[in-house]
């Protein structure tokens, strides 16, 4: 197996070292994989058991590499898979807040497997000086591959659009102190909700006139207002407000468009692109309260 990258716009190397930062507030470790034209980053739940997926990153090859060369584990399978610390990541490529020439990222065998970051500095008009990080990884052999691949859903009851996640995240940050779930419903209406329920008491944002992708009926909840009965069709489920939060603070990529889909009282996936930069995918599940 061989792998090796070369990016040299600062753009590209700005967007990679935030996307790196962005996998460290969701979890300690992920998998990398990597294929002949996408870079993969993918974090597991935490949980004893099959993997579900908590979070799906991808990259497109052609706007971040200005050379990229990949020898999988087969002329078949031409990919690899690496386990290693989204910490050691983020932490390594923070050195391209700096002025930087170029990134390079290797698979070598230094004792064991390390994806290797070579930065080249620049230090002065005319010298520049290298900074060599090595990762330890874990290769993950083929037999393991389908407990990483991409999930599919196609069982939404609503899709729908999100405001500015800036926005969003404001509120949700102060509720957060409050409860440890949030309950996120829309309707058919382009009305995306985020509540809270305690004891003492219950909070509400509503963010109304957004888009809907689709809507599926079914789902009818009845208000009481002022003694007149409110029927309306709701989709909505309770996730957990911290891992929701990670999502609304997590990457700093610009021009990003967002939505959000809902399996009523299942899950809610997020969604996050950049179009022809980055995909993310966000995967919460129901809560068991």
């Amino acid at each position: 197996m061989k792998f090796r990258a070369l990016i040299t716009e600062p753009a590209a190397m700005k967007d990679f070292m935030n996307i790196s930062v962005s996998l460290a507030k969701f979890s300690k470790d992920c998998v990398m994989r990597i294929t002949t034209r996408k870079v993969y980053f993918i974090i597991s739940e935490e949980e004893m058991g099959p993997r579900k997926p908590l979070v799906w990153c991808e990259l497109p090859v052609g706007f971040y590499f200005n050379e990229y060369n990949v020898v999988g584990v087969s002329d078949q399978h031409n990919e690899i898979y690496l386990e290693l610390s989204t910490t050691l990541l983020s932490r390594s490529l923070s050195i391209l807040k700096q002025d930087c020439k170029s990134l390079k990222i290797k698979l070598t065998n230094k004792d064991s497997p390390c994806l290797t970051l070579d930065m080249e500095l620049v230090s002065g008009e005319i010298a520049s000086r290298q900074c060599v990080h090595d990762i330890p990884v874990e290769v993950i052999g083929r037999k393991h591959w389908s407990e990483y691949e991409e999930p599919k859903f196609n069982d939404f009851h609503v899709t729908i659009e999100m405001p500015s996640l800036k926005s969003i995240k404001n509120i949700v940050e102060r509720m957060k102190n409050m409860s440890h779930s949030i309950i996120v419903s829309a309707n058919k209406n382009g009305r995306l909700s985020l509540q809270i329920e305690t004891n003492i008491v219950t909070l509400s944002a509503h963010f109304p006139n957004l888009s809907v992708e689709s809507f599926t009926a079914g789902h009818t909840i009845t208000h009481n207002i002022n003694d007149h009965e409110d029927i309306e069709e709701l989709v909505c489920s309770t996730i957990d407000i911290k891992k929701f939060l990670m999502f609304l603070s997590g990457m700093q990529v610009n021009n990003c468009r967002a939505v959000c889909s809902i399996v009523h009282e299942r899950m809610v996936k997020l969604h996050m692109e950049q179009p022809g930069a980055m995909i993310l995918q966000i995967f919460l599940t129901e809560l068991t309260l």
